[in-house]
């Protein structure tokens, strides 16, 4: 039975993954597991570094223990296995000439999981150190070891016929201490290299130095910022592999939105012909064409707005639209009918929000066995005959009718007499009920519209749920064009747009495009403003943005809640919401299918989890 990790790297890889590598998977990666996974290869427990170096008689044990543990953790599982697949994937990148053999491939495999034998013999707190770079016999003899125990004879019943070049790229790996690369020190009567010299030294150790460097890489930004970059554009020159590292970071890390903005740059940059090589939480290192030309930082900008909220069907990427137009998203449905989030009114032009308010309508009033228009009904002065009359049309789809009416109103057509007059002449109910009878209400809530709905359900009782949906789906698209036709509609703004190109362009960075400054000042500004006049602040970014009143439409949780940051001494509280925090909950909502308002009623708990280094 696969393990867990097994499963994901199965599921993940290619269908066309080499074969060798999906041996290795299947063969050596579950004995790496029991093995490796225990074993720091970064980080660790300080104080257990500090007892296996004492065994082992080092006379520096607390400096380097304290040195070793002063990293964030990596285990050698998982060191390894993201550097063998780095150098897997770098390997494609060779010329036809320089294209890795069968041996070869898994020569790369083993050298490279046995390349820390030093961490695992220290990290198994062994009395004995691991051997020095000139103890030949016993480095071999130790990578002997370390193969049978690691199951090499599943993936490679030849493997130990090519011990030696198994024992050498272990050894050699890093092109700095603690190497032996002299041909020569390694052969001796019983026992020659069999693969080519310069194919061992000049392809694959260049290959596992690559993966070995890439491991210890924390940040994108690190190949710019630090010699690991250089380290790792060296390899790419003796390979002889014609590409640029380049990266793209968003810095600063907060959910959904993140993993979104991810995806859309990835995107943007395949077009490029960028192919992304190192992946991290904060970015991903590319290796892009030695003519690469720098994109523009607005056209990237457009594309990962249009990804976010309208999804890419080339990669099968679903956006935040798809998720407002099926009415999961954007919409909540309380008392006193449906509301609409702002950023709903911002994401869709208006005429294109009347059009997908009919699905909207049908997702979230469905309240078929307490329909509401019987009660609404109750709070009108009707007489006898025609309350008797309207109740044979008052059931779910007078509720739909009236709430698509009332909510086009509220939202478009707030103090339009045409729009009353429209509604009325369309329904053929304008001989029956008043523009006056159509407005009549009390708290807030429409009652007139329920009687124009349940009206026009009793003259139409044979129609059923699904010819009603079908029925107001005309009458908004009839809706749409008659005020489009009469200038009716005001133009769309979108302050959630502009809040989130400015977020892009102070937030993420993208190697070889010009960044704008950091607006700290304004934050600075806008926070010191909101302390001050007691405006809201955002509760979940502590003023970082200009905020507004929380919605229920849009947090998780139940607004107004959590909060310390209303001014010292204030006795009025008021809690906020930024644009890009406004965002990440409707994303959660999508996504999470998360009730908004209502999260907390479920008691989840959260894991987060963030990659210290890369993962390939």
């Amino acid at each position: 039975m696969p393990t867990l990790l097994q499963a994901l790297l199965i599921e993940t890889l290619p269908e066309d993954t080499d074969s060798i590598l999906k041996s290795f998977i299947d063969t050596v990666l579950p004995e790496m597991e029991r093995e490796f996974a225990l074993i720091s290869a970064m980080g660790g427990s300080e104080e257990i570094h500090y007892q296996n170096l004492l065994k082992q008689g080092d006379k520096y044990a607390q400096s380097n223990a304290k040195r070793f543990a002063s990293k964030a953790d990596q285990s050698l599982l998982v060191h390894v296995l993201n550097g063998l697949l780095t150098a897997w994937n770098l390997s494609s990148h060779l010329s036809p000439k320089k294209q890795l053999q069968p041996v070869e491939k898994k020569l790369l495999c083993l050298g490279i999981t046995l390349h820390d034998y030093n961490k695992y013999v220290k990290g198994k707190g062994e009395e004995q150190a691991p051997p020095k770079a000139h103890q030949i016999e016993e480095i071999i003899n130790l990578c002997q070891d370390l193969g049978t125990k690691l199951n090499f004879d599943k993936f490679w019943s030849e493997w130990s016929e090519y011990l030696l070049e198994i024992a050498f790229l272990a050894q050699n790996t890093q092109f700095g201490v603690d190497t032996n690369i002299i041909l020569s020190n390694w052969e001796n009567d019983q026992r020659q290299f069999t693969i080519s010299d310069l194919r061992l030294t000049d392809i694959l150790r260049h290959l596992l130095a690559f993966g070995d460097i890439a491991v210890h890489i924390s940040d994108p930004a690190e190949i710019v910022t630090s010699t690991k970059g250089d380290r790792l554009r060296d390899h790419l020159y003796w390979l002889k592999i014609p590409k640029k590292l380049v990266y793209h970071r968003l810095r600063d890390c907060r959910g959904l939105i993140t993993n979104q903005i991810h995806n859309a740059v990835v995107n943007f940059a395949r077009q490029l012909g960028w192919e992304e090589i190192l992946c991290f939480a904060q970015g991903v290192i590319y290796l892009a064409p030695a003519d690469l030309v720098s994109p523009d930082i607005k056209e990237i900008q457009t594309t990962v707005w249009q990804n976010l909220i309208h999804g890419d069907e080339d990669n099968n990427q679903k956006g935040l639209a798809a998720y407002f137009q099926s009415g999961d998203v954007g919409f909540v449905r309380d008392g006193k009918g449906l509301k609409i989030a702002p950023q709903t009114l911002e994401l869709f032009t208006p005429t294109d929000l009347i059009r997908i308010l009919p699905e909207v309508v049908k997702a979230k009033v469905a309240n078929a066995k307490s329909p509401a228009t019987p009660k609404r009904l109750e709070k009108l002065n009707l007489t006898e005959t025609e309350h008797n009359f309207l109740l044979t049309g008052a059931d779910l789809r007078a509720d739909r009718l009236a709430e698509f009416i009332i909510l086009s109103q509220r939202e478009f057509f707030a103090n339009s007499q045409d729009y009353i007059v429209w509604i009325l002449t369309t329904l053929e109910l304008q001989n029956h009920i008043s523009p006056e009878q159509a407005q009549i209400q009390s708290g807030g809530v429409n009652y007139g519209w329920y009687q124009v709905a349940a009206h026009y359900i009793a003259n139409h009782a044979s129609l059923d749920d699904q010819q009603i949906i079908e029925y107001i789906q005309t009458l908004s698209n009839n809706l749409a064009i008659w005020a489009e036709d009469n200038q009716l509609l005001k133009e769309n703004s979108s302050p959630t747009h502009q809040a989130f190109i400015n977020y892009l362009s102070q937030y993420l960075e993208v190697f070889t495009t010009t960044q704008e400054a950091s607006e700290f000042a304004k934050e600075l500004t806008a926070y010191s403003q909101a302390k001050t006049t007691n405006q809201p602040i955002c509760s979940l970014s502590s003023g970082e943005a200009a905020a507004e009143e929380q919605l229920d439409t849009v947090v998780l949780f139940k607004p107004q809640q959590y909060s310390n940051k209303n001014a010292l001494g204030g006795g009025r509280i008021k809690r906020g919401i930024s644009k890009i925090w406004s965002l990440e909950m409707l994303l959660r909502q999508a996504f999470w299918n998360a009730p908004p308002g209502k999260l907390e009623e479920q008691q989840p708990v959260f894991l987060y989890i963030f990659p210290a280094y890369l993962y390939s």
